[in-house]
């Protein structure tokens, strides 16, 4: 009798082990009910600068949709509005193009919070661009 409770005994004390060691090793690895990281959602309307020789630019970019279809465009303050061409946006970082008087600028920012900055490169010159988020 004392062989069988002592070997209950020792199965119950295995499986709290078990138990508690199952607990504390969920706690640090890869599982399924993990949470996932929330993606950064660029949308809203942001005011940048760029700095040129010219003394820069300012304007709004305005980026709508949601990930993996975003749109955007630039009001400036000496082209009207252009339509951001080939958007892609991943994690923080976007990349886009405009159509400047006939020429093609490339732009690419990164995102951090509430701010941006980046560059536009228009042929083979590279202007700083920074910008601020005013709504979302």
């Amino acid at each position: 009798m004392k062989a069988s409770t002592l070997l209950k005994q020792s199965i119950l004390s295995l499986a709290v082990i078990f138990v508690m060691a199952s607990c504390a090793a969920s706690g640090t690895g890869n599982s399924s009910s993990a949470k996932k990281k929330k993606a950064y959602d660029p949308a809203g309307t942001w005011e940048y600068y760029v700095d040129t020789p010219d003394g820069g630019s300012g304007g709004t970019l305005i980026i709508s949709g949601s990930p993996g279809a975003y749109m955007g465009s630039l009001a400036t303050d000496q082209f009207g509005t252009l339509e951001l061409m080939g958007m892609d946006i991943v994690d923080t970082n976007m990349t886009a193009s405009i159509d400047v008087m006939g020429m093609s600028a490339d732009l690419e920012v990164a995102f951090e919070g509430e701010n941006f900055s980046g560059v536009v490169y228009l042929g083979e010159d590279a202007f700083p661009m920074e910008g601020k988020r005013v709504s979302k």
